[in-house]
């Protein structure tokens, strides 16, 4: 397979807005991937280059409203950001989408932020895609939040850092507070600072590096990606309280691929929700060596566990 995949860029005119689409088009499957990236607002454009070497079907991107290049098109406000309009966009993403592909064989792939939206949409739109992925997958985000906490207080209390134990019980009441709560967004800061140290975070570093090496990326993207919370608030608000933890019924198949260390949305979790899930055609695969950006941690696997599901199609 060749380590160099011809992709296409391109901005469409869909709900009101140009939204940008970066396609990885391939003649050998009917099959047509759509990709949604998590955040919100955090575009996934700058990595794909990292995968598509594994891609042997159609994989196609896009920068949701309030993200990435869509964003530098309409600079969208924060008051524009529901999830109502974000839906409202991938109805209309996926019908443009079958009539360019001429198919009406879409798989719907959602990353982190990706897995509530698309959860969002074949609840409400079944019948517009033939299954759904999921991966770095959020069931219920306090669960998550307080899961998460919990570990961290595991390996701080083994580590017997007294320091980071004192800052660690300054944020015990973090997983139930409100995002608009006064001191949130600084004992969130402290909280995510503590979750790298001790390596339940995806590695900044090497994702920046990766970026970095993209054919696609331009210096100006880093100012979208900084301001994405703050533009994205609205979002943010409505996904501090999401959960889907006791409604496990799908009028679809669902896949779940999860990385093994995956903490930043505890993989641990999404599996013990997993098994609660009436659907037509379900399995998980797990992947060995991967964390949250399974995908890229680990695209070997993560590429064969794809094709496992389109084989069984």
């Amino acid at each position: 397979m060749s380590d160099v995949k011809t992709y296409m860029e391109e901005y469409v005119l869909l709900n009101g807005i140009s939204q940008y689409f970066l396609h990885y088009p391939s003649p050998s499957h009917k099959e047509v991937i759509l990709h949604l990236h998590g955040g919100p607002g955090s575009s996934a454009a700058n990595f794909t280059h990292a995968l598509s070497p594994h891609w042997d079907f159609t994989v196609v991107y896009y920068d949701q409203r309030g993200a990435g290049r869509t964003q530098k098109k309409n600079k969208s406000k924060p008051e524009d950001l529901t999830i109502e309009t974000l839906i409202a966009d991938l109805k209309e993403t996926i019908g443009y989408i079958k009539h360019k592909y001429e198919t009406d064989r879409v798989i719907l792939m959602g990353q982190s932020w990706g897995t509530i939206l698309g959860t969002e949409y074949i609840r409400k739109y079944p019948q517009d895609i033939i299954c759904y992925i999921g991966t770095g997958h959020c069931v219920d985000t306090r669960r998550e939040s307080r899961v998460i906490y919990n570990k961290l207080n595991e390996l701080v209390t083994r580590k017997g850092n007294k320091k980071d134990i004192r800052k660690l019980a300054d944020l015990q009441n973090l997983p139930d507070m409100p995002v608009d709560a006064e001191g949130y967004v600084k004992k969130e800061a402290k909280f995510f600072l503590l979750r790298s140290k001790y390596g339940l975070n995806m590695k900044q570093g090497k994702m920046i590096k990766l970026m970095l090496k993209s054919p696609i990326f331009k210096f100006n993207d880093f100012p979208l990606m900084i301001t994405a919370v703050k533009r994205n608030i609205q979002l943010m608000k409505w996904m501090s309280d999401w959960s889907v933890w006791d409604t496990p019924d799908y009028a679809v198949p669902v896949y779940y691929i999860l990385g093994h260390d995956d903490w930043q949305t505890p993989s641990t979790l999404a599996a013990e929700y997993f098994e609660k899930i009436n659907a037509p055609q379900k399995k998980l695969y797990w992947i060995e060596n991967a964390g949250h950006a399974t995908d890229i941690d680990n695209s070997v696997d993560f590429y064969k566990a794809v094709k496992d599901i389109i084989a069984q199609l």
